[in-house]
Order: structure tokens, then sequence, then C-alpha cells
């Protein structure tokens, strides 16, 4: 298919070039930060974004909808703070709320959407908050392994220990592995179990304020792995070791008292 161009110049549809003059729409600039922006991935709808024109504000004492009335009136009475200019000048105005859609219009809210005001601070201390926790369950699903041979040095020893314990306090677990070096043999490094046990008891020693075991320890010929972490953290409850101590906390209950005559 051909289409006229000009001066009787035909070009085929797939060679015409369409020039648009919108420009491009760029993100409103937001003192408070882009995270509150419907353009953010997976963010509520607020403000003009709401695809109603009239809504129902969600009363934040009752919690129950107000009279249906005007988006744009809704959205020109949020609250707003006046902040002082710095070196002078007139005073700058800020909107410290926003609108967010709740639930599209339905018979429970004869046919009007909900939509509530949010603070911009509490929605920040919200997300720092769900942002903290969200950090702190991916450093409990962390474990670390830290590898002591069996012929290590006491400079490296405290060294492995420093790294064992900053891995624990930040609230991940830690996997203590005593071994021969890869590239040594047992002649070499491993010695009496009496020096093995020794290394072993020192390094979980030295890690008894910041930690405790969580599980029976994995012991093997030329091998020991110790599970650590971190005391605040409670023992999974099919750890052996959890059974273990449930198991004497019935028997020491279930002793019976001697009678004092």
């Amino acid at each position: 298919m051909l289409r006229p161009f000009s001066n009787n110049i035909f070009l085929p549809v797939s060679r015409v070039i369409i020039f648009s003059s919108r420009r491009p729409v760029l993100p409103v600039f937001c003192p408070f930060g882009p995270r509150f922006a419907s353009f953010v991935k997976d963010a509520p709808v607020i403000n003009n974004d709401i695809p109603y024109k009239y809504v129902r504000v969600v009363d934040p004492e009752t919690r129950k909808p107000l009279p249906p009335k005007p988006l744009t009136e809704v959205i020109d009475n949020l609250a707003t703070e006046v902040q002082p200019k710095q070196g002078g000048g007139p005073p700058k105005t800020f909107v410290t709320q926003f609108a967010q859609l709740v639930a599209p219009p339905s018979k429970a809210t004869d046919g009007y959407a909900l939509v509530k005001l949010v603070d911009h601070k509490v929605a920040a201390a919200r997300e720092k908050t769900q942002r903290i926790k969200a950090q702190a369950s991916r450093r409990a699903s962390e474990e670390k392994e830290i590898q002591f041979a069996w012929g290590i040095g006491a400079g490296d020893v405290q060294h492995k220990v420093r790294k064992a314990r900053q891995e624990l306090e930040r609230g991940a677990r830690v996997q203590l592995v005593f071994a021969r070096k890869a590239t040594g043999g047992a002649e070499r490094d491993s010695g009496p179990w009496e020096k093995r046990n020794t290394l072993v008891a020192h390094v979980v020693e030295e890690l008894a304020g910041v930690a405790r075991e969580w599980r029976l320890r994995n012991e093997q010929r030329n091998m020991v792995v110790v599970y650590l972490q971190d005391h605040s953290r409670p023992i999974p409850h099919k750890s052996m070791l959890a059974k273990q101590a449930a198991k004497q906390a019935t028997s020491s209950n279930s002793v019976p008292r001697k009678r004092i005559l």
C-alpha cells in the first residue's frame, strides 16, 4: 500500500514516519521523594491518578466513609505546612498529605470509590519500618561459613573469630567448619584429637557471649561443623537441641520431691 507524501511522491506505509508534538511526561518533583508517586511500580493510586470524579473519604476517627465529594475538592483541601525559606524571602508551602485509593466503587459504598488521606511522614516511617523488617528477615535467612584449618595460627584464629562475631551480631547464622587444609595432608595439620577439640572449644567459647549452638554438631573423621546463631533467636523446634532441652525440662519437672517429715 502506498501513501502520498509530497509533490506526488508515494512512499510505503511502513516508511511513513509520524512526528508528534507532544513532549514526554516527566515525573513531577515531590519534596518527599518519588516513593509516593503513582509511577513507581506496585505503588498505590494517589491524587490525580485516581480514575473517579467523585469519591468518599474514610474518616480517620470513625473509620466510616464521609459523604461523597469531587476528587478535585479532596485534593485541593489536603493539609499543608508552611516552612520558612533559608536566607529570607517568602516561606514555602508543602502539601503534607496525599489521597490514596482504598477501594473501587461498590454497592456497600453507594457506587463511590473510597479514598483515605495519608500523611507523608507517617507513610515514610511505615515504609522505613517495613524496609528494616525485610532487611532483618534477609539477614536471618543468611548462613555464613567460616573455615578453620586444624593447624591454624593464633592470629588467624582471632581474625576469623572477629569475622564470625560480626556476622552473628548482624543477625546471620554462622557455620564454623574445622577441617584440614585442602592442599595439605592429614599428617601435616590434623594433629591429635585432643588438640583439635581444644581448638573447637576455644572458638566456641570466644563466641559464647554473642551466640549459641542451634543444631547438633556434624562430626566426621577429619572435620567438625558447629552451627551458631544469635542468643535472641529461638532454636527451631525441629532441632535435636530443642528436643533435648524440652525432654530435660520435662524430666526435671517429673522428679518427685522428697517428703519432709
